[in-house]
């Protein structure tokens, strides 16, 4: 019999659905068909007033993100309503339970640990391992309540400030622990040669000695890659610009015309792509969102990051661009002519980009991602590696 893990995800934003497949990988990569993970988009599948929950969500994030400082409060009470039990969709939670009978419940969402544990042991006793990894890199405004079940057997945090943060609210000191970089099995393979970057640029028709920028973007597509394309004419002499669009059809069609008008800027254009890892060493600065994801492998791959604020900073966005610029290794773009402004001197390898760049590794950590799995499953665990 494998051993059963049961993920807790769902898809607001890109960032959580990332982490539960990145676990997944990990085990497969570990334990091959010793273990069986079941990812479980809880909040969307679980009701009509989840789904529709998630795409409100997503559609704020896309169109006008600061709205997300109100929405923001009006999930915190309503998840914070499951302490003693799943509510919303706990119906089809319970059952699930029943059905996959998991030897672990993990969450790798602020919204599924309240209640979700509580049910899990009630339906399948004290056996059931439960707790939940915590994606936010700082605490404070953002960070929401709702991370912290008590009750969990574990805690992991991204960094050591979110830690503190989790036991200010609750959690156990003796079960939480710290890990940073989760990230697929694939970005912990040997980072790119000089070689391979040298012909990579050469692929993309990018030239080695200008400046690359990589306009990114979460898999929903949010972004202001346009806005960003007009300021960067005027210096398009010293850059070229890798630009991914997600799965936004509208804007991956806008750019690549914008791209056929403006032939002076070094330009390649992708929709949905898994090349980020590639990208993000080829790059000399990054402009994101300030999604936890993204923003952790640009510190694994050393990438300077630049954060698109227009439209407003979403609450959860607050935790990770709040951690990097207090400690001086990113930027934030308040205005779209701050790109302009900024890159006239980091396109030039400025004083200020190379302080930016020592800062942001500075707060790079080598790790194993053994240890991380090893402390999900936790010590008394039959499941034997391969």
């Amino acid at each position: 019999m494998s051993f059963r893990i049961l993920v807790l995800t769902s898809s607001t934003g890109s960032g959580h659905d990332m982490r539960a497949k990145a676990f997944a990988d990990w085990m497969e990569t570990l334990y091959g068909n010793a273990s069986e993970v079941h990812i479980e988009q809880i909040i969307e599948n679980g009701s009509l007033l989840g789904r529709f929950g998630v795409w409100i969500y997503n559609t704020i994030q896309s169109y006008l993100p600061i709205l997300h400082n109100l929405y923001f409060f009006i999930v915190e009470a309503f998840i914070f309503s499951h302490s003693g039990s799943v509510s919303f969709g706990g119906k089809y939670y319970r059952k699930l339970l029943k059905d996959f009978q998991p030897d672990l419940v993990f969450s790798v969402h602020d919204s599924t640990n309240r209640g979700y544990f509580e049910d899990a042991r009630r339906i399948l006793g004290e056996k059931v391992r439960c707790g939940t990894y915590c994606g936010e890199f700082s605490g404070g405004y953002g960070y929401s309540r709702n991370w912290v079940n008590t009750s969990a057997d574990f805690f992991i945090a991204r960094t050591s400030a979110a830690a503190e943060h989790a036991i200010r609210l609750g959690m156990p000191a003796d079960r939480v622990s710290v890990f940073h970089k989760f990230l697929p099995p694939d970005a912990f393979k040997d980072p790119l040669s000089d070689e391979a970057k040298s012909a990579s640029l050469q692929k993309l028709a990018f030239s080695e000695d200008r400046f690359t920028l990589f306009l990114a973007t979460g898999g929903f597509g949010a972004n202001h890659h346009l806005t960003y394309l007009d300021q960067l004419l005027s210096i398009a002499d010293r850059l070229q610009v890798i630009v991914v669009c997600g799965r936004n059809e509208k804007i991956f069609k806008q750019v690549n015309e914008w791209s056929d008008t403006h032939p002076e800027l070094r330009m390649h254009v992708e929709g949905y792509s898994r090349r980020m890892a590639e990208y993000l060493q080829l790059s000399n600065a990054v402009v994101t969102r300030g999604g936890a994801n993204t923003t952790t492998e640009a510190l694994h791959f050393g990438c300077p990051i630049l954060y698109d604020s227009l439209g407003g900073i979403m609450p959860q966005e607050h935790c990770t661009v709040r951690y990097f610029v207090e400690r001086g290794a990113a930027r934030v773009l308040r205005k779209a002519s701050d790109l302009h402004g900024i890159l006239s001197g980091w396109s030039q390898f400025d004083a200020e980009y190379e302080q930016i760049r020592t800062q942001l590794s500075g707060l790079h950590a080598e790790e194993d991602p053994k240890d991380l799995i090893a402390g999900i499953l936790g010590e008394d665990t039959s499941i034997v590696p391969n």
